[in-house]
């Protein structure tokens, strides 16, 4: 490697480790303080560093969350593709620990974030168009779920299970973070009945009626919580040089 390469590679690094300290720190006010509490100021002076240093990897306290949401998705999807084929109850029930377990240790900063992210208007709102291209990942995620399936019908049922399953995916986010359970014990226990569930739906969906009255039951929720086209994501992951 040239010794011009090995330069810019180091700075690279160096920068990523600044953006990574700077995030780090955010995300610690954020569930100490909430996220109105929590100033760039504040961030910069946790992560050690000046506030236009800060300013210079994260314009605003929003684009952090955004950078959370970003990590979180990149590794569900990771974990999506690792499933092994079976049936759709259990590949469901294997995705939605696995979003458990790499949502854990974020716990007390997305509880903290929860009231920016259910507030309209708010450029962290989980339902809103900041975060829209993070919620088409994570429909994929569950279009991914479902094409590894061996027990899906076919029909507009199969289309539209990734949406009914993402919907549900959001339900139960929103009742793991509140659990007041010891170790979210109610969340492992709603996990497992949805899993019994899911694998008994199918037998009623084979009958016409169920299976049409599910898939109009996708449509209805297609606007909101459906996957459009995905757009290109400009500059996502891009680390200003230090």
């Amino acid at each position: 490697m040239s010794e011009i390469a090995t330069t810019v590679n180091e700075k690279v690094s160096k920068g990523e480790r600044t953006r990574e300290r700077i995030l780090a720190a955010a995300l610690e006010l954020f569930a100490e303080q909430g996220f109105e509490g929590a100033t760039m100021r504040g961030i910069a002076e946790r992560a050690e560093c000046s506030l236009g240093l800060a300013y210079r990897y994260f314009r605003t306290k929003e684009e952090m969350v955004l950078a959370l949401y970003e990590r979180l998705v990149e590794e569900l999807a990771t974990e999506a593709k690792r499933l092994p084929p079976g049936s759709l109850a259990s590949r469901w029930a294997a995705i939605e620990r696995a979003d458990i377990a790499l949502l854990l240790p974020h716990r007390a900063t997305l509880t903290a974030l929860f009231g920016a992210g259910l507030t309209p208007g708010s450029p962290t709102q989980v339902l809103g168009e900041g975060a829209a291209h993070w919620r088409r990942r994570i429909h994929g995620v569950f279009q991914e779920v479902v094409a590894g399936a061996n027990d899906v019908p076919k029909g507009p049922i199969r289309q539209q299970l990734p949406t009914l399953l993402y919907t549900g995916h959001l339900l139960l986010v929103l009742f793991w973070a509140q659990d007041p359970t010891p170790n979210q014990k109610a969340t492992a226990d709603l996990l497992a009945f949805g899993e019994e569930m899911l694998g008994r739906m199918w037998l009623a969906l084979r009958l016409p009626w169920a299976a049409q009255s599910a898939a109009r039951l996708g449509a209805i929720l297609e606007p909101l919580f459906g996957n459009p086209a995905l757009p290109p994501q400009e500059g996502s992951s891009t680390t200003p040089p230090e």
